[in-house]
């Protein structure tokens, strides 16, 4: 069975656009300072069960919260439209873990004032079948 975690990196990475702009900087929570950017980090904020009046329908639903960070305001905006672009709307599969469908629940935009870093917060909810 296929973690989820290592799924969706899998599937980030296999995605040309986002595997051109990061290549394998993708990290679980945060990234280290020293890291090169453009840079993805990413958090689990949820994951619960769908249940039904019959109970558990092995149905899940992840909320995943997204960071981008890059040196520039173009380079982050076009790191955040390729993920965009790769897991809003999604259908199908990461790795062996079906796909209900995956949605942006929501996006904003900040600057670091210590470092001059942008940094693109975007929130997905993931509903998958569980394994």
């Amino acid at each position: 069975m296929t973690d989820f975690d290592e799924a969706l990196v899998d599937y980030l990475l296999g995605q040309p656009g986002i595997a051109a702009l990061v290549t394998k900087r993708i990290f679980p929570d945060f990234f280290p300072q020293s890291e090169q950017l453009p840079a993805i980090a990413y958090t689990l904020e949820d994951d619960s069960s769908q249940q039904t009046l019959q109970g558990p329908s092995g149905m899940r639903a992840a909320i995943y919260q997204i960071n981008i960070w890059a040196e520039t305001r173009r380079e982050v905006m076009a790191v955040a439209r390729e993920v965009r672009l790769a897991i809003d709307g999604h259908r199908g599969a990461f790795k062996d873990i079906p796909i209900i469908g995956a949605f942006l629940d929501s996006l904003s935009r900040e600057r670091d004032s210590d470092t001059g870093a942008y940094c693109v917060s975007m929130r997905f909810t993931i509903h998958y079948q569980e394994l």
